[in-house]
């Protein structure tokens, strides 16, 4: 889909650098802190595809999305565009098998001359719970693939109108609990997502540890959410910048979330916000955020509270992207750039990297450490 967007963009819209800011963060049961996560590798430079999809989707995208009714007649045109994406001629350097995990279709995909990792990588796509498929995703996997050496499911998993968070959840945790019984090496298994496949990402965590499974080798969450609520400003997390999202309209998360979460319907296993599970998850961490995207702050606060637990966190907070944006890997460079970085921290955390991580000359580790403040102070 991002694809076909891209390629009917013909202008860009200049404009200057804003400069970078900070962002204040209550925690439940913690007073305010003064937070951008303390070894965050901040990567500045953009190219010029980068500023054109951003600016356009802000310009022409988002409005669309801000009035598009949220019904059964909407969700069902979106998931047939996102079906064009079917139209694509596969890698031919990838391999593909579709079947059954634990009674949840899935897609694996290995290298054709074999897969050089121990690694198995579960993908969960995001899309909001209802968009995004195994399909449109599809492109992101197999550059996993080729970049981590492993082999990657992509879980089909329930979304709307079919099901709601909590089924989508359920499903992940049934094709996660089959994979540690049919993988040769259950401690090399790494979660990833984008999206809402971040929240279900932390999900799988959290919920291994609470029921007593083998925790994931590593996290990596592209733009993951973290909460159920991260458009509501009387809650935990308090933001001091105004979010300016390329395309994700605030205003609509309340609409949606009524049908994340329906009246009567089956209630999420563990907390409903992953953010507030950090306890539960001690597995190495990978985040991607974007500058001005609405779920960067939350990103920030659960690297914090995992690092302060003495988990293994990596941060990078990327300008002018667009939210998600390593989904396009056939569009921007820096795209390509974050999923290298992923698979080196993949291949790192199953003690398979055997050559020098990727390091972006354009960016910077950003040394802020975060410092408990009164809610009456002023924000830096």
């Amino acid at each position: 889909m991002w694809s076909l967007v891209y390629d009917r963009l013909t202008a860009l819209v200049g404009g200057s650098r804003p400069p970078r800011k900070r962002v204040r963060l209550v925690l439940p049961g913690r007073r305010p802190m003064r937070v951008v996560y303390d070894k965050a590798v901040v990567h500045e430079s953009y190219s010029f595809k980068a500023r054109v999809l951003q600016r356009t989707l802000r310009i022409v995208f988002k409005p669309v999305l801000r009035y598009t009714p949220i019904n059964e007649r909407s969700i069902a045109v979106i998931q047939k565009v996102d079906g064009l994406s079917a139209r694509r001629k596969r890698s031919p350097y990838i391999t593909f098998e579709a079947y059954e995990l634990g009674g949840v279709r899935v897609e694996s995909m290995k290298h054709r001359h074999g897969p050089d990792s121990e690694m198995t990588l579960l993908y969960l796509h995001g899309g909001g719970f209802f968009s995004g498929s195994i399909v449109t995703h599809r492109r992101i996997c197999e550059r996993l693939a080729r970049k981590t050496g492993a082999t990657v499911i992509s879980v089909d998993y329930i979304q709307l109108p079919e099901g709601s968070i909590a089924e989508s959840v359920q499903d992940v945790m049934s094709a996660y609990v089959a994979l540690l019984d049919v993988c040769e090496r259950p401690d090399k298994i790494v979660v990833a997502g984008d999206s809402a496949g971040g929240y279900l990402t932390m999900k799988v965590a959290e919920l291994a540890t609470r029921r007593g499974l083998q925790d994931p080798a590593a996290l990596m969450g592209f733009s993951p959410l973290l909460s159920v609520d991260p458009d509501r400003q009387d809650k935990a997390v308090q933001r001091i910048i105004r979010a300016r999202d390329a395309y994700l309209p605030v205003k609509r998360i309340a609409q949606i979330r009524e049908r994340w979460l329906p009246e009567g319907g089956a209630s999420i296993e563990g907390y409903a916000s992953p953010l507030h599970a950090s306890a539960y998850i001690s597995s190495p961490t990978f985040f991607v955020a974007v500058e001005d995207e609405m779920l960067r702050p939350e990103i920030e606060a659960m690297a914090l509270l995992l690092s302060g637990r003495g988990v293994e966190v990596e941060t990078h907070v990327w300008r002018k992207q667009v939210h998600a944006f390593p989904v396009l890997a056939d569009i921007l460079p820096e795209s390509d750039m974050a999923l290298q970085l992923a698979a080196d921290f993949a291949r790192r955390a199953v003690g398979e990297l055997d050559r020098p991580p990727l390091v972006d000359p354009d960016s910077h580790e950003e040394v802020m450490t975060a410092e408990v403040t009164s809610g009456r102070d002023s924000a830096a």
